[in-house]
């Protein structure tokens, strides 16, 4: 077995004293959580990592639990999540799906919120998820319901994504207005508004790291659906980090700087997100054509029976 098979088994199956470690760490950080609590030092920046290590461990037991009982070990004949282990493409519209729906959630509860406390700041923020959502949902999809039918419906789902990010381009824009005339306005939950910025820092740089090394990885593969889900999530990412740095001058309160900043990098953002939308749209026209002139638009693909294409 080579060592992404052994890998693999390992993650199906995990070995009953790791599982026990899991516990007892887990055990041990509820513990924590709850002498911060008594102790009056739960809203202390360095008490951010103890949750964030809680919640983490949480999941990790449950996940040793249903091992224990054998869920997993039941699972891992199932096609889909063995597919979803060792094949990129396969994976990677699976997390395009996971990201529509939170895309979707955070469009109900924004409008929801908004509406209620009759915030401009997060009607602006559902927006741009709106066209998100849409751009994800086009591709998911198109790739579903026409995997049979050759190249022609990726090369479409992929200039539609072109035309859905010189949209977002322009969304964002009254999010840029209200940055740049400080109505950015934040509720914080438990937290400070240090430990808020340092979240939100992870979460923006992690987005972006994987969003720029999805791009290289995707070059590999010839499916332009793929194309556009990465494009998108580097978009994506874009904006996550334009919010990180007018969040983080708004809460350290370096107002000459923001002033500067805030709209140079949010136009830079909505300029280059414009560009990739327009290439897209642009490429894709033109390569619809050649394949539409070549006779091939409804060539087969190698995939079948109604099955979402794979990168490998």
């Amino acid at each position: 077995m080579d060592k992404r098979g052994k890998l693999y088994e390992f993650l199906i199956n995990p070995p009953l004293w790791l599982c026990i470690i899991v516990w007892t760490v887990e055990v041990l950080l509820i513990v924590a959580c709850i002498t911060l609590y008594f102790l009056g030092l739960g809203l202390q920046l360095w008490a951010v990592a103890v949750y964030a290590a809680t919640l983490a461990f949480f999941l990790l037991s449950t996940y040793c639990v249903l091992s224990v009982v054998g869920v997993t070990e039941r699972a891992k004949n199932c096609i889909n999540i063995r597919k979803f282990f060792s094949d990129y493409g396969f994976r990677a519209y699976v997390y395009a799906f996971v990201s529509a729906v939170f895309n979707v959630a955070y469009i109900v509860c924004g409008v929801i919120i908004a509406v209620v406390t009759k915030s401009h700041w997060l009607g602006v923020l559902v927006g741009y998820h709106v066209v998100i959502a849409v751009a994800r949902t086009v591709v998911i999809l198109t790739v579903k319901n026409h995997t049979g039918n050759g190249q022609a419906y990726r090369l479409r789902a992929y200039t539609y994504s072109g035309g859905a990010l010189m949209l977002l381009s322009l969304a964002i824009i009254p999010v840029i207005k209200l940055v740049v005339e400080d109505e950015n306005t934040y509720t914080y939950f438990l937290i400070s508004a240090i430990a808020y910025v340092c979240v939100i820092a992870l979460y923006a740089f992690i987005k972006l790291g994987v969003a720029i090394y999805n791009l290289k990885r995707v070059h590999k593969y010839h499916d332009m659906s793929l194309y556009a889900i990465k494009n998108i999530s580097f978009a994506d990412a874009l904006i996550t980090l334009f919010a990180l740095q007018a969040t983080m001058l708004k809460e350290f309160g370096n107002v000459a700087l923001g002033a500067v900043l805030n709209p140079f990098l949010g136009g830079t953002v909505s300029l280059a997100i414009f560009i990739i939308g327009s290439y897209m749209f642009g490429s894709g026209i033109a390569k619809l054509k050649e394949l539409k002139s070549s006779g091939y638009d409804n060539e087969p693909t190698e995939v079948q029976n109604g099955e979402m294409p794979v990168g490998e």
